[in-house]
């Protein structure tokens, strides 16, 4: 029996699933079908631990993506952090949207950060955008924690989603304890400030002055190895940790750090031990280093 068919088939969103639910099924059918090779879902589900019946709903927004497995997805699909904040803002405007008939919808809400918006917020959001910035400045704002992203390409079709816009959540301290890096404004002012290499892989503590928070970010890791963050704020501690699922990145959620060095970055690689990052002689004075 086959199981997995072409969007327009058995593939088609549910009727009555919320807008932006709608819009994340068909965003993880396109990833699916842009990933090398083109894998099943059934050959996806098996890397990501999921089953196929569970994928599968998924894809027609038949039941709600915890956001764990849409950061998968986006690993092993080998997505920018672009692509995975623009599925996680849909994710979080899902949860805010009454169901409805989604059918005759040409684009979804705007989302932003955690907010839904209307299409015309979204256009007089990027035209006071490109006021104070300048369209040099614009061609950059899509720079993310792990990497740099590609500016949004305009609608190509009807049923074409909006590019996400930058991060604009914004957060300072304690209320950036548990929040995305990538979903805010605190990657774009982020440096690294401790570093460390070892068992093949790059541990790196990454500070956001204007939001007096830190993060683990590693590079070049394995599913199984775990990335953590560790603040010295808080009693206790805070502390955050990230198991990796695929790719060869992750990153932790964020911690308070009132300066540079109040943070502690560490991996532990899978079956070999534990490398942190030592502190850099000129960490928090320089530019951001957006990668």
């Amino acid at each position: 029996m086959q199981q997995n068919r072409p969007v327009g088939q058995a593939g088609e969103p549910e009727p009555g699933a919320s807008p932006a639910r709608v819009e994340l099924a068909r965003l993880l059918q396109q990833w699916r079908k842009e990933a090398d090779k083109a894998p099943t879902q059934e050959t996806v589900a098996r890397h990501v631990n999921l089953n196929q019946g569970t994928l599968s709903r998924y894809e027609t927004a038949k039941q709600d993506v915890p956001e764990p497995v849409i950061r998968s997805l986006a690993e092993y699909y080998k997505r920018t952090d672009e692509d995975l904040v623009r599925a996680l803002n849909l994710k979080t405007c899902s949860t805010e949207e009454p169901p409805g008939d989604s059918a005759g919808r040409d684009t979804a809400p705007d989302v932003r950060a955690g907010h839904g918006r209307t299409g015309k917020t979204l256009l007089l959001g990027t035209v006071a955008a490109a006021v104070l910035v300048g369209g040099a400045v614009a061609a950059t704002l899509y720079l993310s924690d792990s990497g740099t992203g590609t500016p949004a390409s305009s609608a190509s079709s009807a049923v074409s989603v909006p590019r996400a816009a930058v991060p604009t959540a914004s957060c300072s301290g304690s209320t950036c304890v548990h929040a995305e890096p990538t979903a805010t404004v605190c990657q774009n002012d982020a440096v690294t400030t401790a570093e460390g290499r070892d068992f093949g892989v790059h541990i790196e503590l990454r500070y956001s002055p204007g939001c007096h928070a830190a993060w683990g970010k590693l590079t070049g890791s394995s599913p199984g190895d775990r990335v953590q963050v560790f603040g010295k704020e808080g009693n206790p501690p805070h502390q955050e940790e990230y198991r990796q699922q695929t790719g060869r990145t992750a990153h932790t959620q964020m911690v308070e750090a009132s300066g540079p060095n109040d943070g502690r970055a560490c991996a532990v690689i899978d079956s070999r031990g534990t490398v942190c990052a030592s502190p850099l002689p000129s960490a928090g004075t320089g530019a951001p280093t957006p990668r």
